[in-house]
This record gives structure tokens, C-alpha cells and sequence, in this order.
């Protein structure tokens, strides 16, 4: 599923995110989003393709099903080199990505460790991320 541009459009689309919940196995084959992702076509662009690294451009195009298409270009997206991520969402990203591995107290102390790499000891960072529990493979 985090290779098939098919499914994560079909999944972005329908759950208006692309976060762990949805690679799950039941995710991934549940009929709406199995449905969805055989409608979708992708297409490439030699246009798009010489524009990057500079840009990273989409052109999304629904059809509905009365006929009608709803159309929308992006040329990067928040996070790409040419627009960063804000810290605050950054911040969100990680302890929505982290929950399920640390509490809330060491997400700040991590959190607030990085967020001052200039001003600390690395060994500091490196023995708050010694602490998380990661799950076996």
C-alpha cells in the first residue's frame, strides 16, 4: 500500500489522511477503498517531471458522477524543501506519529531536546531516544 499511488490517493481521499491507521490490513482491504483506487488513473507528466527537484507538481482531476470534474494543481506541498513544515505541525506530526511508543512527558523532553540541538549536549537527545520502545519487526 506505500507504493501503490492508487491507494494512497483512493485512502487520502476518503479519510483525508495517510497516517499508520491507514496501512492497516484492514484498511487497505476494505470495498470502499478498493473500490475507489480502481477508478483511479494515474498519468505521467514529462512537464512535471522536468520541473523537479525545483517543484514537486500534481494535478489531481475528479470526475464526478454526474459528469461534472473538479480539478486542483499543487507545485510542492507543506514539508517539500520550498515550503517547510512549521515547527507546531512538525511537533503534531511527531507526537501523532509517537503516542504509541512514549508518554507524553518524554515527547516533550524529545521535543524540546531538538527543538535546542544547537544548545545541547547530543548525548542528552540520544539518551531521551534511548528510552522509546520500538516494536520488533
Amino acid at each position: 500500500a506505500d507504493h501503490s499511488l492508487p491507494y494512497l490517493v483512493a485512502v487520502s481521499v476518503l479519510d483525508g489522511q495517510v497516517m499508520p491507521e491507514q496501512y492497516q490490513p484492514d484498511r487497505i482491504q476494505r470495498q470502499d477503498v478498493q473500490a475507489l483506487l480502481r477508478k483511479i488513473l494515474i498519468r505521467p507528466s514529462q512537464d512535471y517531471s522536468r520541473r523537479f527537484p525545483e517543484e514537486m507538481p500534481c494535478r489531481i482531476i475528479f470526475t464526478l458522477s454526474d459528469g461534472r470534474t473538479v480539478a486542483k494543481e499543487k507545485r510542492d506541498y507543506e514539508g517539500f524543501r520550498t515550503r517547510p513544515m512549521r515547527w507546531e505541525t512538525v511537533v503534531q506530526k511527531f507526537e501523532r506519529l509517537s503516542a504509541r511508543y512514549i508518554d507524553g512527558s518524554l515527547s516533550r523532553e524529545i521535543v524540546d531536546a531538538v527543538a535546542n540541538l544547537e544548545t545541547i549536549q547530543i548525548g542528552h537527545l540520544i539518551r531521551l531516544l534511548a528510552k522509546v520502545w520500538v516494536p520488533p519487526i
